[in-house]
């Protein structure tokens, strides 16, 4: 089977990462999410690269991640999951007004995820802010919206990932792709 580079996004604080974990038990290629390794490297080096504290650099960081880990699934085959994407760099960008580098507007035309993207909606019942996320539910909501519509104009079909249990969460995900264009869902 060939390269599907299939992106999970949405509202965070929402379970992203533990369904990337879930699909990762469940036998199939995944990948973190850049914004937290981002954030943690910063903090273990005392870096400024934080979004409570240098926004651009952040943003900068969080686009260089995302598209490294692109680029490295390029000898891959099969179903390749991503906890974000080059896209969410993008947003966040956008959403703080900075000027877009041009090399990141190229790779957001470039790194092309999969027509599908599965989104996890906002869910307060579970939100949680900690060391590496500390921005309110309120927050989490208009960076939710501001996905949908990049995606959306980005040509992307968002597939909202109904709220359950962790592991309906990942069959949701499986049956939706098996139902699609996808040929036989092979794991990798």
């Amino acid at each position: 089977m060939p390269l599907r580079r299939i992106v999970i996004s949405g509202c965070s604080g929402r379970g992203k990462s533990t369904l990337i974990d879930g699909l990762a038990a469940n036998g199939f290629q995944t990948l973190p999410e850049a914004g937290r390794i981002v954030v943690r490297e910063a903090l273990a080096s005392s870096s400024d690269a934080l979004p409570w504290m240098d926004r651009k650099n952040f943003a900068e960081k969080l686009a260089a991640f995302a598209i490294q880990q692109f680029d490295a699934t390029a000898d891959l085959e099969g179903l390749v999951f991503f906890d974000r994407s080059v896209i969410e760099a993008f947003v966040y960008s956008q959403m703080h007004n900075f000027e877009m580098s041009v090399w990141l507007g190229q790779a957001v035309r470039n790194c092309r995820y999969d027509d599908t993207v599965f989104v996890v909606p906002p869910w307060q019942d579970i939100f949680v802010e900690d060391e590496e996320r500390r921005h309110s539910f309120d927050e989490a909501v208009t960076e939710y919206n501001s996905l949908l519509k990049a995606f959306t104009e980005f040509g992307y079909t968002v597939c909202e990932v109904p709220r359950m249990a962790n592991q309906e969460r990942v069959e949701f995900i499986l049956n939706e792709m098996q139902s699609g264009d996808y040929e036989n869902l092979v794991k990798v």
